[in-house]
């Protein structure tokens, strides 16, 4: 959750470079497990609020869980989390409900443009920033 920018991330982040400890959401407290066992994770989604509070998608994760799955889209309005409305919650309440055991699925629920009905999609945890690729040459 980066609350100074606004948006929120579902994915485990290590954000170790530049903050200080205190700075660091909960979610990352046990970056020091090199294999992730154990460690919450992802879908490789960020949300960004508008201004009355729903949720957009405004990027997903290179090679994440929504982008391989193709059904998630930029724009798309986060309603439901495994059965829970969560249309304009606080960004606090929804990441322990995205982020879970690698390997386990959840089931978002969206509305895409001017559909009346939501979309629904299930992911599979397993995606973490800090398992993404390094850049070439480095």
């Amino acid at each position: 959750i980066d609350q100074k920018k606004g948006m929120f991330c579902c994915s485990s982040r290590d954000e170790d470079k530049g903050s200080r400890p205190g700075d660091r959401p909960p979610i990352s407290r046990d970056a020091a497990n090199p294999q992730g066992n154990g460690r919450p994770v992802g879908v490789g989604i960020v949300f960004q609020p508008d201004s009355t509070g729903a949720l957009h998608v405004k990027s997903l994760a290179v090679g994440g869980p929504a982008e391989k799955c193709g059904q998630v889209s930029i724009g798309d309005v986060l309603h439901e989390i495994d059965g829970h409305h969560v249309y304009r919650k606080p960004v606090a309440q929804l990441a322990p409900l995205i982020l879970g055991q690698e390997g386990t699925v959840v089931r978002l629920g969206v509305q895409r443009g001017n559909l009346q009905r939501l979309v629904y999609v299930e992911l599979r945890r397993g995606w973490s920033m800090v398992q993404a690729p390094a850049a070439a040459g480095g």
